[in-house]
This record gives structure tokens, sequence and C-alpha cells, in this order.
């Protein structure tokens, strides 16, 4: 019963892939494509696997001038569109930081030059610090000035339930990364890469340390990769090296809060109340004095 039972599942995936490839659906054809195939892997068969990712990512020639879709599957499923909210020049950045970036975007500018030279330049960047001062919104901010799509990085559609699952996916999103330039923001990448060895963790999520350090060592772009972190002391020791940079965006002065306040109701047409400011003051990110102002700048409308 239960060969039969299994037979007829796999007759409902094959009519499945069969009726979106039918209908032109390339975008779920490629995810039932893959899960078939890792399907396969998490059973061992890792050379079936291989034979039939290897055959689904064959390059392939557009017809009638047409161009062929990239990694469709990865644009669907783990990467969303990242859009800037601020331009640099508006983001309350120390001046070590800001000075960084900018070094960072005239490295970019220069990349054919550096390589002409066989001069690396910095791409693979972790940005580490308290919640809500910055990291995300400054990486955003870069993909803007350099004129580069910015993606984050949905750790929700990237971890998967086989074993050898992640991993493949993950080798898919740098495959991405390197066949459009491009940013991509690992997100609080401390989801994805904790230190391995811990008692309370299971030997696959050590395996998906493992890959995510190898993808970023072996990887190449045109753009950036950046990931986030809010909690630096829990990342695996091995993951610091293999990034080019590790900047730290530091707690905000109760100073910075005030200024960034004072700006930020200026974009609204208010006039900073003092009681606004206190509590601007008191709070513990950009993030939370921007909510502080947006509350205050709908109280007051409301209020007419």
């Amino acid at each position: 019963m239960s060969i039969l039972a299994g037979t007829m599942a796999k007759t409902r995936e094959l009519a499945e892939l069969f009726s979106a490839i039918g209908s032109n659906d390339l975008v779920r054809a490629n995810i039932l494509a893959r899960t078939v195939a890792g399907r396969h892997g998490a059973r061992g068969h890792h050379r079936v696997e291989r034979d039939l990712l290897g055959a689904l990512d064959a390059p392939r020639s557009p017809q009638n001038g047409a161009t062929a879709p990239t990694n469709a599957w990865q644009m669907n499923s783990s990467l969303m569109p990242l859009r800037p909210q601020k331009r640099l020049a508006e983001l309350e950045l120390t001046p070590s930081i800001r000075n960084t970036v900018n070094e960072l975007l005239q490295e970019w500018r220069a990349r054919a030059r550096l390589s002409a030279k066989g001069i690396p330049r910095r791409w693979r960047l972790l940005f580490h610090g308290p919640s809500g001062c910055g990291k995300s919104v400054a990486a955003a901010a870069m993909a803007g000035e350099a004129g580069l799509p910015a993606f984050l990085v949905r750790f929700d559609s990237l971890i998967g339930a086989y074993l050898g699952q992640t991993a493949l996916r993950l080798r898919e999103v740098f495959r991405f990364a390197e066949q459009t330039p491009s940013l991509l923001l690992f997100d609080e990448v401390d989801a994805l890469a904790k230190r391995r060895g811990s008692p309370m963790e299971v030997g696959e999520l050590d395996r998906i340390v493992i890959a995510f350090m190898q993808e970023l060592e072996h990887a190449h772009s045109d753009g950036f990769i950046v990931a986030t972190s809010n909690l630096p002391q829990s990342l695996d020791d091995a993951l610091w090296r293999r990034f080019d940079l590790r900047l730290q965006f530091p707690k905000p002065r109760k100073v910075d809060l005030v200024r960034f306040a004072q700006r930020h109701c200026k974009s609204f047409g208010l006039r900073p109340s003092r009681p606004l400011v206190i509590a601007c003051r008191q709070a513990a990110s950009y993030a939370d004095a921007e909510q502080l102002v947006i509350s205050e700048a709908r109280r007051r409308m409301l209020a007419g």
C-alpha cells in the first residue's frame, strides 16, 4: 500500500511539473523541478540530484531574439526587491562610517581599473551593531548610490526542510549574484551563521553555516554582498575572515538622536515639541526615534 501511495505521489508531482511546462509557467516549473531534484538528494542520491540540477541550470539560447529569464526561481522565491528608503546623504551616520561607505562606492566605480592592476576591491561586507541603528538602510542606500538593484535574501524561502536543500538554495543565490550585478542583503545573518558546535543545535545547522562560508569565500560579484548582525558575538568565529570589511554601527548618542529627530521633524513640516525631543533623546535607536516623530506627525494631523 505504501509503495502504491508513493507511486501516486510521484505521478501527481510529475503531472504538476508537466502542467507548468505546458502552460509556460516557467517559475512554477523551475520550483517543481528543483523539488524533485532535492528529494533525490534527501534520499542520498546525490549524483542524480547533481545531474538533474545540471540539466536544469544548463545555459539556454534565447529564441526569436527574446531574453531568457535569469534564475527565475530566486527572483520569485528567495530574493525580494529592496528599494532605498533614503539617500546616503540623508542618513545619520558617524563620520567614520560615512567615509568608509564612500570609499566602498569609490572602489566599486573604479572596479575595472582595480581589476586590471590585480587589486581586489571590498564587496563582501558585514555591518554589525545594535538593532535599529541604520545597518540595513545604509546597505540599501549604497545600492541606490551605485545604481544597483538590491535584494533582500528571504530566509523563510532559503531554509529547506530536507537534508542539503538549504545549501543548494544558497548556491543558487550566490550564482545569481555572480550573474547579476546587484546588492544582496543577508539581514540578521545570525539566523543563518551561528557559531558551530552548540549542543542545542542539530548537525544540519552546522552544515548550513559551512555551506554559507564556502559560498561566501569562493563567490564573485560585480556588486555587493552585505550581511547585517545585531548579535555579532553569536556568529561563527570562522565567518568573520570571509568578509572583506567588518563595519561596526555604534549605538547613537543622545545628541545624535536629537539631531536626527529634528531633521525628521523638518521633513514633515513639524516644529519639535519639548516632550518629543525628550522622548527621542531617551530612544534606544534611530528607528525608535523615527517612530516617535511619525507618531507625533500623525497625531497632529488628525488633531487638525
